[in-house]
């Protein structure tokens, strides 16, 4: 399709130069003859109503004078323009003219063109700049998948040029996760903590996407990433969580255990990952027949601005959903969640509504549209790191299936 509107284009440019250079001149002449023909039909006129007495005879007079006058003028030819060349001297120059634009055109294209390059999506503020220099493309919001590829390759690209842009790194190495490339996250995060050790976020960062790489497992080389990550930040949640999962992936199941009470006791009030590992923590002690309920703090509740909240029911609702069936409430229920969501598509900048609607859809029974919520909510947060690894933390926790 591309080849043939260039084509197209070309062979019109070339008419439009080549039309004028053959197009006959005495055409122009054919008006002129009927302007004078009817000019002299009007001087018949004159002279008809004249032998009637309708016109007197010198008005009569006066009018043909003016009529012979313009037929003089309109009869007179113009000279005709000299032409440098015959009528087959300018076709061949017109042939000729418009081989050298398509070939020049052909060659051109060839030279500077670029037919493999996908062309640009059209797609209402779907691009996203993050790191410093980087240019990342976010995805359109009705395909957030759509540019993966894409993106991927620009950023492969800037790295090759700057490979000393440590955050580029980093967004490699996220870019990487997303599409399941775990190996190729931890390399690229690696690359960013050897430019920048002090960063507890890159190490941490390369420590799970080697795990991911390693089906889960916590490798030694996962390992010794989280404890040099811990050494710059000991209140790191990611290498801590991790760590205490390689304590009892060695079988050391109290001290994994204390650990990750411990980071559930030490949490700030505002740690979004706190009330996920508690969920966690509790389905494994309960897993393996442990009460811990002594051990754990009481519940954070948050406290959430009352317009981010739906409105509650009205005394007579709740009668009615006492009344219902089974179905009934659970109609109702999925009711709800799908306003959530349609809530969510219009004000996508909603981390705790997403964080509802995930952990809604797999209550539901509804894995694979948890995944979903979950892939479009990193989508809206795609340039705050803390949100997206909160984000990551709820959906781990809940079991939402490819995180």
């Amino acid at each position: 399709m591309l080849w043939m509107i260039l084509t197209l284009m070309t062979v019109l440019a070339a008419v439009g130069l080549a039309i004028p250079l053959i197009r006959r001149h005495d055409a122009a002449r054919a008006p002129r003859n009927e302007v004078v023909e009817i000019l002299k039909g009007q001087i018949g006129e004159i002279d008809a109503q004249a032998a009637q007495g309708v016109l007197p005879p010198e008005e009569a007079q006066a009018l043909k004078t003016d009529v012979q006058r313009r037929v003089l003028a309109e009869g007179r030819a113009a000279p005709e323009k000299v032409r440098p060349l015959g009528e087959k001297g300018l076709l061949a120059l017109a042939l000729g003219l418009a081989a050298v634009v398509v070939l020049a055109a052909t060659g051109l294209y060839l030279k500077m063109g670029r037919p493999e390059v996908a062309s640009a999506p059209l797609v209402p503020g779907a691009a996203a700049t993050q790191g410093s220099g980087t240019a990342a493309a976010g995805a359109d919001a009705a395909h957030p998948n759509g540019d993966v590829a894409s993106m991927i390759s620009q950023l492969e690209a800037h790295m090759k040029e700057t490979p000393g842009d440590a955050d580029g790194w980093r967004m490699l190495g996220w870019s990487y996760l997303q599409t399941g490339r775990n190996a190729d996250a931890a390399a690229a995060y690696g690359r960013a903590a050897a430019l920048d050790p002090k960063n507890p976020e890159y190490l941490s960062a390369q420590g799970e996407a080697t795990v991911l790489a390693a089906q889960g497992q916590v490798t030694p080389e996962a390992e010794a990433a989280f404890r040099k990550a811990v050494v710059v930040d000991p209140a790191d949640p990611r290498a801590r969580y991790y760590l205490a999962m390689a304590k009892d992936q060695k079988g050391d199941h109290k001290g994994a255990m204390d650990d990750w009470i411990n980071m559930i006791r030490t949490a700030p009030a505002d740690a979004a990952w706190a009330a996920e590992v508690r969920s966690f923590v509790e389905k494994t002690a309960q897993s393996r027949g442990e009460d811990i309920s002594a051990r754990l703090p009481p519940v954070k509740v948050a406290p959430v601005a009352a317009p981010a909240l739906p409105p509650g029911p009205t005394a007579d609702q709740v009668a009615a959903a006492g009344q219902m069936t089974d179905d009934g409430r659970q109609a109702m229920i999925k009711g709800m969640v799908e306003q959530l969501s349609a809530r969510l598509k219009a004000n996508p900048r909603d981390r705790e509504g997403w964080e509802r609607l995930i952990r809604s859809r797999m209550v539901l029974g509804q894995p694979g549209l948890a995944t979903a919520a979950y892939r479009e909510a990193i989508v809206a947060f795609a340039g705050s790191p803390s949100d997206l690894a909160a984000l990551k933390s709820t959906a781990t926790g809940l079991g939402v299936p490819g995180v």
